[in-house]
């Protein structure tokens, strides 16, 4: 079975309005750490959050890539990119 490196935790909110927080975590490294997180009203724009910031700070392709699956997967098309 192959080991999955990327894992993303929720943290979604339980008062109205509030944003809801993911973050990347990189199991590739010792220890465990937070590569980037975002937020934003809902999945999507959390996700669409953490992927500006992963693109920005110019973490690696995988990490990128992994977000934009799971972005794809979760809302069934894939996330426009910010150009900047």
């Amino acid at each position: 079975m192959e080991h999955q490196r990327f894992a993303l935790e929720w943290d979604h909110p339980s008062l109205p309005d509030a944003a809801t927080h993911v973050s990347l975590f990189d199991g590739g490294k010792a220890p465990l750490n937070i590569v980037a997180s975002g937020h934003g009203a809902g999945e999507a724009h959390a996700l669409s959050d953490l992927l500006a910031t992963l693109t920005e700070r110019r973490e690696s392709p995988e990490a990128i890539a992994f977000v934009s699956e799971e972005y794809h997967a979760r809302m069934e098309r894939m996330p426009v990119r910010r150009r900047g």
